[in-house]
């Protein structure tokens, strides 16, 4: 039910990375506003991942997950970590895992919504 809870989260937030900025709770540390920025780039990813089969490829769908990415990035403690760069994180490789598991909980018409969803975002 956990890994569920990492999706239904990564559905949620798929539209607010593209319209906004991130808010992060008041008195939150900077490795917990860290590891927060590192779970949404792993949802991120796996929407990148599993969409192409649901949905096709997409040019807009891929530039909308882009801002996604460099949206959260922004506000990263650490200004010169990349997209690239988390591939190599401990921390990130085990949130990754947690949202491809989660994603896989999920039936189809949900993830595809969710794939939908970024779509027809507007940044």
């Amino acid at each position: 039910m956990k890994n569920l809870s990492y999706f239904v989260r990564l559905c949620a937030l798929n539209l607010t990375f593209v319209t906004s900025s991130i808010t992060f709770a008041a008195g939150a540390d900077v490795n917990e506003e860290n590891t927060l920025i590192k779970d949404d780039i792993a949802s991120a990813q796996v929407l990148t991942e599993m969409c192409p089969s649901l949905i096709g490829k997409n040019a807009k769908f891929d530039q909308n997950i882009k801002k996604m990415v460099s949206s959260s990035l922004s506000g990263y403690s650490d200004k010169s970590a990349t997209f690239e760069s988390l591939q190599k994180d401990a921390e990130y490789q085990s949130l990754l895992k947690d949202a491809r598991t989660a994603a896989k909980e999920v039936d189809n018409a949900e993830q595809k919504t969710a794939c939908e969803d970024i779509l027809t975002s507007e940044a």
